[in-house]
């Protein structure tokens, strides 16, 4: 979840190329048109309907990313020269894939704008956004990485059910952000922050006591662990980016009095 600068490439210099092969110049003017609408809304899903390619034209356009993906400039949009320090969907620190926005098989046209290509891990790609690209009611979407540039800044954190033994939790957008950006993100991680994410939280929360406990000793109070906390998670934003896991974690526990109090209490509870 993070805000990135258009990808090389970008623009209708990819149309034209490929429009300029012979077969290709029939389909021109309405995929310049189609492009030309994502680059005016800002791939917003709702502002955006099919261009109207159906059966060997949609064919053709969505089987050209199937050529292309695995090398050339779509590649490396995948993989930047400058690693990027967490997933820009979800803030994983997963593998490297390349998502449509935009699924090519309702949009074929997107299929290889660059515009419409983001980079996501494997999980966000294949397991859980899936083919869904927008919500039943507006204006519940997912962020565009390269259109809301609002991305930037803190987004989400965990919220945390009362019952901490059973640690039942839930992604939210933050209460600082306006009401229909909270939408978007609230949309944006409860859909794409699914059973490995729920895992990393379960195993950082086992360890926590104790890593805490090499930290601020065997009976800290109140003001020293969420000092520690607050380092914590200035470590996991310089490191990872301010909206990756282990941020979104921490930002839950500090703005719970209630969590770190039990952490406390599992600290003493520690064997010696």
């Amino acid at each position: 979840m993070k805000h990135l600068p258009l990808p090389p490439g970008a623009g209708d210099g990819v149309i034209l190329r490929q429009c300029g092969k012979l077969g290709w110049g029939g389909r021109r003017s309405l995929w310049l048109a189609a492009a030309a609408r994502y680059h005016k809304v800002g791939g917003n899903p709702w502002r955006i309907k099919p261009a109207g390619f159906t059966g060997a034209d949609a064919t053709a356009l969505s089987g050209l990313y199937d050529s292309r993906g695995s090398s050339g400039p779509i590649a490396r949009i995948r993989r930047p020269a400058t690693p990027f320090q967490s997933c820009p969907m979800c803030g994983s620190l997963g593998g490297r894939s390349l998502d449509h926005a935009l699924p090519r098989s309702l949009f074929p046209e997107f299929s290889i704008l660059h515009e419409n290509l983001v980079p996501a891990c494997t999980m966000c790609n294949s397991d859980e956004k899936g083919r869904t690209y927008r919500g039943v009611r507006r204006p519940d979407r997912f962020i565009h990485p390269y259109y809301d540039r609002w991305a930037s800044r803190a987004l989400w954190r965990i919220q945390f059910e009362p019952d901490l033994d059973m640690l039942q939790f839930t992604p939210v957008s933050l209460p600082t952000l306006a009401h229909r950006r909270r939408r978007i993100v609230d949309f944006h991680v409860q859909k794409l922050l699914g059973k490995e994410w729920r895992d990393s939280v379960r195993r950082e929360w086992g360890a926590l006591p104790a890593k805490l406990r090499r930290r601020v000793g065997a009976s800290p109070n109140v003001v020293a662990m969420r000092d520690e906390l607050k380092i914590r998670l200035q470590d996991a934003i310089d490191c990872y980016g301010i909206n990756c896991w282990d941020a979104g974690f921490l930002r839950g526990v500090l703005a719970n009095p209630a969590v770190v109090t039990e952490l406390i209490l599992r600290i003493h509870a520690l064997p010696a």
